[in-house]
């Protein structure tokens, strides 16, 4: 006996619904100057990164504040 669970594909809050997963992979590369050869040769995360690399997008670490920071903002 089987029975099919229909899955809701709602978007999280603030989150866009990803349809077609294919042609944003496709849209993001081509923004990052790929063509679709090159696009062809990454996998799935190794496109992301590469274009999280290319965007300079990555998160950096908060740093401490030195003394030359804090003379700069209050001077």
């Amino acid at each position: 006996m089987a029975f099919f669970v229909e899955v809701s594909r709602k978007a999280s809050k603030g989150q866009p619904e990803l349809e077609r997963i294919d042609l944003e992979l496709i849209a993001i590369g081509k923004k990052a100057g790929l063509t679709f050869s090159e696009i062809n040769e990454f996998r799935v995360r190794d496109l992301l990164a590469y274009v999280e690399i290319f965007t300079g997008s990555k998160k950096e670490k908060p740093r401490m504040a030195t003394q030359e920071d804090i003379d700069r903002l209050l001077a």
